[in-house]
Formats: structure tokens, sequence, C-alpha cells
């Protein structure tokens, strides 16, 4: 079999660039319709219960499906997986933008997240196939940097659009189509990729792992979707899920154990590095998807800004994020050494999410950015370089599978984190005031007298930095983890053997082959 022509520098870039676009695409997914999902289920008549599954689709078909798609892409076409992605991620969007109603639109979310999940997965693998490890630290800052920008604006854009006559809060769900087409069509034309390394040539996808995960995972997360809200913690219903979860992950762990072709190779986690990474990314996963939810709630509600307002007032976690994700990175590239970078990353999220447990409805803004600022450098620098990490560690031939499971587990972190720092919210707010009566609604501020506003701001105000507080464990396993992580320099020697499949070729800047004899 021919190999690929090796990409040019300039066809690097670009693909590089387009992977960007794509995976920008499917954050917005998740983020943009965060302001514009009240006008959304009002329109089209559904309750708190849509609104609810109308965020948790999306998000979970995303997460469960990244082991699938790491593991087929040790198995086919990385190229082929990543149009197969954005095309599924442009359906979805096109079925939600033209939803008649509630069930049609969870439908198209669901599909949406299908495609979200695979482009998240295939980005980083087929990063990781083009560009060696020690080179990869400078391209995470760009990730990072699409990361925050879709985190940020998601919000921000999405009022704007849910208030214009037209589109209309459509225009959230035509964004994406218009984004993966884009994509799609760039990487179609700049994308190549060598041939895919089977360890085992006719190996099959794990449908039985996959279908157990996906049951254990799934009852997992609608549990905590529901228990607290729907049904009450102590009652028949979720003690009976509870027992569901535990039998179908003891299922999934024996099938993997016996699969010929695992799709979550359970040898991995016999390796310290993949598995303190995998445990380091579920920790960092509620600051870096559950916050936003909390800080918008925080903003509006605490302290009365509207949502274009309470976006911008996230700006100083991004900041920070951004920052630290840049500099760490180049430093890494530099000197191939990364621990005391993400040990550092973790001390800095601890100190932020304790510093956010004191926060009240009165505290300035100026320290309450300084918070974010604080937290949001210690997100940068650990998120992303958990997963280079992880990379560093094991073979070619397992960089899908060892990236999905380093990203499933930092997904599954942020569920979890929105589901329970959610639900604790709610008690919260109930028991620091229960004539307020929400019944596990919101409060409009524009609904509210002054003296009313100043009494709820007072009240979430202080509900919410106690729950910051609940995220510290959190922050204590990641900073563990990380201490626990055995250093191990970025490989540089596998540039020869890259360079004849076509990857990029490593800058003579860098490593330490830079002065050998050519």
């Amino acid at each position: 079999m021919a190999h690929a022509p090796p990409m040019r520098p300039d066809e690097i870039r670009q693909a590089f660039r387009s992977l960007l676009l794509g995976l920008f695409a499917g954050l917005l997914s998740s983020t943009v319709i965060v302001t514009a999902l009240p006008r959304v289920v009002a329109d089209l008549h559904g309750g708190q219960v849509a609104y609810t599954w109308v965020v948790a689709a999306s998000m979970a078909a995303a997460t469960l499906s990244l082991p699938l798609w790491g593991k087929l892409a040790d198995l086919v076409s990385r190229k082929a997986l990543i149009q197969l992605s954005l095309g599924l991620f442009a359906l979805g969007s096109a079925l939600c933008g033209l939803s008649g109603g509630v069930e049609q639109l969870i439908v198209g979310r669901v599909v949406q997240g299908l495609g979200a999940g695979g482009v998240t997965a295939l980005t980083q693998v087929i990063m990781a196939a083009l560009i060696l490890p020690r080179e990869r630290a400078r391209y995470n800052g760009r990730i990072a940097l699409v990361m925050m920008v879709g985190t940020v604006g998601g919000p921000l854009l999405g009022g704007a659009l849910a208030e214009t006559p037209w589109p209309g809060w459509r225009g959230c769900f035509h964004l994406g189509v218009v984004f993966a087409v884009a994509a799609a069509l760039t990487l179609q034309r700049t994308l190549r990729l060598p041939a895919v390394e089977r360890s085992r040539p006719g190996s099959r996808p794990d449908l039985a792992g996959a279908a157990l995960l996906t049951g254990a995972a799934g009852t997992f997360l609608v549990t905590l979707t529901l228990a607290g809200h729907a049904v009450p913690w102590a009652s028949w219903p979720t003690a009976g899920a509870a027992c569901a979860v535990i039998v179908l992950a003891v299922l999934f762990v024996r099938t993997e154990a016996r699969a010929a072709d695992p799709l979550v190779p359970l040898r991995l986690l016999r390796d310290r590095t993949v598995a303190l990474a995998a445990v380091a990314g579920f920790a960092v996963g509620p600051a870096l998807f559950a916050s936003p939810a909390l800080l918008g709630q925080y903003f509006q509600i605490a302290r009365g800004h509207s949502p274009t307002v309470s976006g911008l007032l996230t700006l100083p976690m991004i900041a920070g994020m951004l920052l630290a994700s840049t500099v760490t990175g180049r430093l890494i590239s530099a000197h191939g050494r990364w621990k005391r970078h993400v040990v550092a990353g973790g001390v800095l999220l601890l100190l932020g999410s304790a510093l956010l447990g004191g926060v009240r409805a009165g505290t300035p803004l100026p320290v309450v950015c300084a918070y974010l600022f604080i937290g949001g450098a210690g997100v940068g620098m650990t998120s992303q370089n958990l997963l280079l990490i992880a990379q560093n560690a094991v073979p070619a031939t397992e960089l899908g599978a060892t990236t999905s499971l380093v990203v499933l587990s930092r997904s599954l972190g942020g569920v979890l984190g929105v589901a329970v720092l959610g639900s604790l919210l709610t008690a919260r707010v109930n028991a620091l005031s229960p004539a307020t009566g929400l019944g596990g609604g919101l409060p409009d501020p524009r609904t509210l007298s002054p003296s009313a506003m100043e009494s709820v701001g007072a009240v979430y105000g202080h509900a919410l930095g106690d729950v910051f507080t609940a995220a510290v464990p959190f922050a204590l396993l990641l900073l563990a983890s990380v201490l626990l992580l055995r250093e191990t320099p970025l490989r540089t020697a596998r540039a020869r053997k890259v360079r004849r499949a076509g990857a990029v070729r490593p800058r003579t800047g860098y490593g330490p082959g830079r002065h050998r004899r050519r």
C-alpha cells in the first residue's frame, strides 16, 4: 500500500486550522444555547424537564461516544472518521435549527453531541499523528484558546442571536452547520495522514463494551440529572438506578478484560502515568465545564447583571487559562519538562477554588475577578498538558484509545460537576430561604422588585459560595494525582520514523537533536 505524500508545512497549518474550526463548532454547540435556552423552550412549548434534557442530551452523547471514536481511530482511516463526525454534527445542528417541538430538538442535540464527541477525540488523535510530543505542547495553547473562546463567546453570541428578529435562536444552530461544513471541506483538500498501524489486523470495534459503557454511564448521568428534582435522592428509584450502574460497570470491566480488542484497554490503566492522568483529568473537569454555568448564575442572579455583562465578567478566568496555557506550552516545548508546571497548576486551582468559596453577593468585583484569574490559570496549566503526558507514555498504536480515555475522564468529571454542584446549589438555596418557592426553577431578575432582588441575590451569593467550597475536593484530587506522576521527558526519538510516515518535521530550534551530526 502506497503511503500518502508528506504534507507540506503550509498544508499542516491549514489542516490544523480546520481541525480547530471543527473543534470550535463542537464547543460552541454546548455554550451558545445557554443564554438562549429559555426563549427556545418557551417557543417550543416545553417545560423544566425539557430545559434540562436539551442541555444534558448533547453533553451525554458527546461524553459517551468518546471511547468509541477513539478506538475507531486506531482501526480505520482517521480522515474518514473526522469527516463523518463533522457530518453528524452538521446534521444534528440542522435538525435543531428546524425543530418544531422539544422532542425533535432533543433528538437533534443527541446527534449533534455524537458528532461533537468525534470532533473532540479525533482532533487530539490527528494532532498526535502529525506532531511530535515535544512540539505538540506549543499547539496546546491554540487548542486552549479555541476552548476558551467557545466557552466565553458562546453565551454572549447566543443571547444576542435570541434577541434578533431573524434568524433568532435558530441561528445558534445554523452557525454550527456553517462551521462544520467549512472545516470538512478544508480537511478534505489538505489533510493527508499516514496509514493507521493496527496492532491486530482484522480487529473490530468492541460493540459489546460500547453498549455496556453507554448503559452504565447513561444510567449514571440520568440518575444525577433527575435525583433531587424529579425523584428524591433517598428513594427506591434512585437506589435501583445505583444498583443498575454497579451491575453494568462490573459487566463492562469483565467484558473488557476478555475482549480481543477492547474499547478501553484495561492494560492502559496499569500504566501509572495514564491512570493518574485520567484521574487528574476527571478532577479538572468540574472547573472546566461546571464553572461557566455557576458563574452565570452568580453574576446574573446574585449580582443582577445582564447575560452579556455576565459573560464579560468571566473574562478574567478565560485570560488566566489562556495566559497560563500559552506560557507553559512554550516552556514545556523548550525544555521537555512538565511536572513543575502541572503541579503549580494544581496548587493554583486549589487556591482559586478555596478563595471563591468565600464570595458573596457583596464581594467587590475586582476581588472576584482576581480569584477567577487564579483558578483559570490553574486550569490552563493542567487540562491540556495532562493529555500530552498520557500520550507521551504509550506507543503510537494506542494513541487513540489513550486520548479518548483521558478526554472521557475529563468529560465525565465535567458532567458530574454540573449535576452534583447544580443539585447542591438548589438544596442550599432552598435551605437558606425556604420562602423562595423556586421548586427547582430559577428566578428571573427582570420580574423582581429591587427589594426582592436584593433578598434573592443575597441567598444566591451565599449558596454559590458554598458550592464553590464543595468543589475544593476535586482540586485536592487533581493536586494529589499530579504529585504522584513520575516525570518522563517528552519523546523526540520518533522524529525520523514520523518524518518517513509524512508527519511534521520538528524545528531545529527545539530538542536535543539540534546539534547532532546531519
